[in-house]
């Protein structure tokens, strides 16, 4: 039997005490209790709610703040009670009282934490997260995890989920919620098919961090109701929390991206996913994340769906004292963010979000009319009433009218010192401080919500039954200090969500489980938000009699995947230095696609990785906006996308349930695009013309289609490569048309080291395929490749480092070659030595070098110095001080001058010299190869000394762009950055 998995109520019928002694009749299945009739004011289900301390800071016993994005946070001293109905006078116990022992010898209880509950549908079972006591004698990482527990009313068992104590602790396992077919879905940090991806990627198995680096992420697990098969759903690299079902099946719940905190991506919003895992999609608030009091920022908490089909948050900064917030209805069916209406609402002016409290509340640190509210549960019986935990706004004070500022010292409203009484203080009289024992909490009123001396005293979180609707509240468990009741759930049936059934295991998916691959069809690139970027029309571009190929501006679309950070136990590493100058988070090219005419893309993508996109040009240079939100598929899914988005647009996109559908209306008729024809190859000396589109398909569908088993029409999308290649399929030469030429940059033509985990992957992609670029490794090789090149003269040597280096072939000093004196040798750097001094010359402000004339000895560049424009040289003045002594200085004057000049051997007057402080300016962008023309541009344009077009293959060159697009980083894994 293992420690705390089982914990059965066998003492004196437990049910007792709860008005009746049989456990059996339902003595907490609703109705009456202990011979009451229903009350139409309370509620006549049993309830069940926490009870805690207020959380206070070990040493300074000041209250902590709750922290949305901290959901490991341990707060000893709660328990769990259960009541058989709302109301005072209800009788209760505590569920959890005894789990992990009695009282110790000084009378202590042991003090452990509960937190988010929720019921079954049929409102028999409890379930919720609880945390075993902390271990004094264990290390921080050794201590209990957050585990689920359910309670049973009909059985009178309150069990762990997962029995085994291994298993339970594998884990910090929060936030479970019923789903329709009886699993549980919860938020945690197990992360088991991340980590084993990990292992497949050569990499020890470890939780990965959140983007911020702090803790480990939440992400969304199921698991049956034995606590086996449990089961990864999401793979952001972030937290994804407080899953709920809504009525259609789908779970809503609260999503954390933080692609690039740098570029405020740092946002809380609302998601969608299927229980299978597949179809993962912003709901509600992406945009919207400054809708708490006064703009300031709102957390879409504690997500519920209410009768009516909106879903109840508790709006709330991620960081608040006063443990609460507002109570907010918002309409996610209808709208995507504040003001703005889905697909489907199309001239809906909003606003999404309605309060569903009967006055105002304050979100933004001011004093709150209303109160906060930490927990709301809605009724389900068309009230609109909610049991609620809720704070009266207080303040601190002495006795009605006479307050405390923040020293304890007696004001009256305005903020003027008064004495006990009340009455103000004399000019000079010393203001009266009070023992905090002496301060007491008093009702705010109309004029300390306005004053800005008066001090919030502590929240006093009660339960209450809160009817908005008539403006009434009926207390259920009433507050005291240095105490809260909250997360309190009603125990009634309520009707089931509707059961999703999971489509991977469809016949026309089976070759795709079988790669361990999903699809992503985006209809057009072009499509960006709703308007059409093709340089003619994408019916126009996608004909090749109208563009040509080569005047296609997107021809490949670049899939990017998610680097896992471990923590400094599983490797200690500096990631300032690791991600380089750019300072872009680690990132994996998993291949290339090509772009059909018309803009569509479908091919394949690894299952359950974080991955983006970009679209690239034909030299392999990004020509989008980087898309910094993370995307996945699950194996066999088929995911679509309508096109592209702007960073800040609020057009709905990528759920294809709310978005505008896509402006690429695909095949016309059922006939060839115009002037194209796809070929069956199979007999390549006569290859035939294939099957005509079907309406409406796009290019990439059809081409999915047509190279399809005979079982699927999707196992034909695109597969990745590694290399850039484009071959033209679709131009039809029978209208008297030319093929465009082949674009072939392939790793196989690079003179250094190639990049992939997988020499294999170079010719045969697979979903393990992976390009690591460290710059150490596959960057600056480049630079000493050998280039022994006969440009008619006889062979020469055009190494990067012969000439790009401060030494000669005689070991002397000189000046790198070119206008920038750019050094690209594999020494480390002066100016940064993390870095190889090219990386340094590449990224960093390097100093302008010069020769010293008489020493050889390169140093930063000098000149003669000027003062308003006149040249000043040394000079010798004699001072008299008080006592009429004399002293000889030296001072820096112009020829002219009456002092006496020093001259030198020759007897010239010697210059004052200073460093000129010159820098050279960076010669790459990091992120963005398209700006970093100061280089590309060396090699495809005629230079003023040595011509270097065709000095870089277009093999290396790719190499090139691709890692400076995707950041530039030093280093791409973390386990190849040296130890911190």
């Amino acid at each position: 039997m293992n420690k705390y998995w089982l914990y059965t109520f066998t003492s004196a019928c437990v049910l007792a005490a709860l008005g009746g002694c049989d456990a059996s009749n339902g003595d907490l299945q609703g109705g009456s209790s202990s011979g009451q009739d229903p009350d139409p004011v309370v509620v006549d289900f049993p309830i069940a709610y926490v009870e805690r301390p207020l959380p206070r800071d070990d040493e300074s016993g000041m209250l902590l703040a709750d922290n949305v994005l901290d959901p490991a946070a341990f707060k000893p001293g709660a328990k769990l009670i259960i009541k058989d109905r709302a109301a005072v006078a209800a009788s209760e116990i505590v569920l959890t009282a005894g789990v992990f022992g009695s009282a110790d010898t000084d009378g202590e209880e042991p003090l452990y934490d509960v937190k988010d509950l929720e019921t079954s549908d049929d409102g028999l079972k409890l379930i919720f997260a609880m945390r075993a006591p902390a271990d004094e004698d264990a290390d921080e990482d050794e201590q209990p995890t957050w585990n689920i527990w359910e309670y049973d009313r009909e059985t009178d068992v309150l069990r762990r989920i997962i029995q085994s104590d291994i298993t339970a602790e594998a884990g910090e396992d929060v936030a479970p919620y019923y789903l329709p077919d009886g699993r549980i879905v919860f938020s945690s940090t197990r992360q088991r098919r991340s980590k084993a991806i990990l292992l497949d990627e050569n990499k020890p198995q470890f939780a990965a961090l959140t983007e911020d680096r702090e803790q480990e992420a939440f992400l969304l697990h199921v698991m049956d109701d034995d606590g086996s098969n449990i089961e990864q759903l999401t793979f952001n690299q972030s937290h994804d929390l407080h899953p709920t079902v809504l009525d259609n099946g789908q779970i809503l719940f609260l999503r954390w991206d933080n692609f690039d905190d740098r570029g405020g991506m740092d946002r809380l919003s609302l998601y969608t996913i299927n229980p299978d895992g597949t179809n993962p999609a912003l709901a509600y608030g992406y945009h919207s994340q400054l809708t708490g009091t006064n703009n300031t920022e709102g957390v879409f908490n504690q997500p519920r769906q209410l009768q009516n089909g909106k879903v109840l948050v508790n709006l709330r900064p991620r960081e608040f004292d006063q443990l609460g917030g507002d109570l907010v209805e918002i309409d996610i069916d209808g709208y995507t963010d504040l003001s703005q209406a889905a697909g489907s609402n199309m001239g809906g002016v909003g606003p999404a979000q309605e309060v569903a409290t009967n006055a105002p509340v304050h979100t933004d640190g001011t004093p709150s009319p209303h109160g906060f509210f930490s927990s709301a549960y809605p009724m389900a019986d068309n009230t609109g009433r909610y049991l609620v935990s809720w704070s009266p706004c207080v303040v601190r004070g002495y006795r009605f009218g006479t307050y405390v500022n923040a020293s304890l010292q007696l004001i009256d409203v305005a903020g003027d010192f008064v004495n006990r009484d009340g009455e103000l203080l004399a000019e000079g009289q010393t203001a009266i401080t009070i023992e905090d024992d002496e301060v007491g909490t008093f009702p705010c009123n109309d004029r300390t919500l306005a004053s800005t001396a008066v001090v919030l005293a502590e929240p006093m979180y009660g339960l209450w039954v809160y009817d908005p609707v008539i403006a009434t509240q009926s207390p259920v468990d009433l507050a005291t200090p240095n105490r809260m009741v909250t997360e309190a759930v009603i125990m009634e049936p309520v009707a089931p969500a509707t059961h999703l059934e999971t489509t991977l295991r469809d016949q026309d998916r089976a070759a795709l489980v079988e790669q361990d691959v999903g699809v992503v069809h985006i209809h057009s690139v072009y499509d960006l938000d709703g308007e059409d970027t093709s340089p003619a029309g994408i019916i126009a571009t996608a004909d090749p009699m109208q563009v040509a190929p080569d005047e296609r501006p997107a021809r490949f679309l670049r899939v990017l995947k998610a680097v896992s950070l471990p923590d400094d136990d599983v490797f200690d590493f500096n990631l300032g230095v690791a991600d380089g100058a750019g300072n872009f988070r680690m990132k994996d090219i998993l291949g290339y696609v090509p772009v059909e005419p018309d803009g569509s893309a479908m091919f394949k993508v690894p299952a359950d990785v974080a991955v983006t996109f970009s679209v690239v040009n034909a030299e392999g240079k990004r020509i989008s906006e980087r898309h910094q939100n993370w995307f996945t598929v699950r194996a066999g899914e088929v995911r679509q996308c309508t096109g592209c988005h702007a960073r800040d647009s609020e057009v709905p996109h990528g759920n294809a349930a709310k978005d505008l559908g896509s402006i690429n209306m695909g095949a016309l008729s059922s006939s060839h695009f115009p002037n194209t024809v796809l070929l069956d190859t199979l007999d390549p000396m006569n290859p035939l013309p294939q099957l005509p589109p079907n309406v409406g398909e796009t290019m990439a569908a059809y081409y999915a289609r047509i190279n399809s088993s005979s079982s699927s029409t999707v196992d034909g999308a695109r597969t990745p490569s590694v290399n850039i290649y484009f071959e033209d399929e679709w131009t039809d030469e029978t209208t008297g048309l030319t093929k465009a030429d082949i674009i072939d940059f392939s790793y196989n033509d690079l003179n250094s080291p190639a990049p992939t985990t997988n020499s294999a992957c170079i010719n045969n992609w697979n979903s393990l395929c992976r390009v690591v670029i460290n710059y150490e490794d596959h960057i600056h090789p480049i630079w000493e490749a050998s280039r022994m090149i006969d440009r008619g003269m006889g062979e020469e040597d055009f190494t990067c480092t012969t000439c790009h280096s401060a030494v000669d072939e005689a070991g002397l000093q000189k000046l790198p070659a070119g206008e920038r004196q750019l050094e690209l040798t594999g020494e480390l750097s002066q100016v940064n030595n993390n870095y190889m001094v090219s990386y340094a010359e590449l990224f960093l402000a390097s100093p302008v070098y010069e020769l010293n004339p008489e020493t050889g000895i390169l140093q930063p560049e000098t000149e003669h110095k000027q003062v308003d424009g006149v040249f000043v040289y040394y000079a010798r003045q004699t001072i008299v001080d008080e006592d009429g002594n004399e002293e000889v200085i030296d001072i820096e004057a112009p020829l002219d001058t009456e002092f006496e000049l020093v001259l030198d051997e020759e007897g010239q007057p010697i210059p004052v010299i200073v460093n000129t402080d010159r820098t050279f300016g960076r010669v790459m962008v990091p992120g963005r190869a398209l700006s970093s023309q100061v280089f590309f541009n060396t090699f495809s344009q005629a230079g003023a000394t040595v011509d270097h077009r065709g000095l870089l293959s277009g093999a290396e060159l790719k190499l090139i762009s691709e890692w400076l697009d995707i950041g530039a980083q030093y280093y791409s894994n973390p386990f190849d950055a040296p130890p911190d």
